[in-house]
């Protein structure tokens, strides 16, 4: 019995690490100069960075929740004052679906570059 509790908590140890890696990545949208880094863990994302060249300008989401396919944050752009809500969703492993609420709503795709 014993051995079956290790087996069984490995297993989930490494379908939560393997989860997290869907997220990971340099994430592009269509029609925007910025590009979102997602930096994840063996057990979570720990940070999202939104950078553009061109604009001069980083943004940090805040991590609201999490699970192994769904993501919750929000942002805050102190040049427009917009404060969204996002909801990324894993499509497969090279997309991502992103819902804004909020100061902006509207649903986009993001592409792992």
């Amino acid at each position: 019995m014993k051995k079956l509790l290790i087996t069984l908590t490995l297993f989930f140890t490494v379908l939560t690490s393997k989860a997290q890696e869907a997220f990971e990545g340099v994430w592009v949208m269509e029609g925007s100069t910025y590009k979102t880094v997602i930096l994840a863990s063996d057990y979570a994302v720990v940070r999202i960075i939104n950078y553009s060249f061109k604009s001069n300008g980083t943004l940090n989401e805040v991590i609201l929740t999490q699970t192994d396919t769904t993501m919750t944050t929000s942002i805050y752009n102190p040049r427009n004052g917009y404060t969204v809500g996002m909801s990324y969703t894993v499509i497969d492993e090279d997309t991502l679906q992103c819902v804004f609420t909020g100061d902006e709503n509207s649903t986009v795709i993001m592409k792992k570059e």
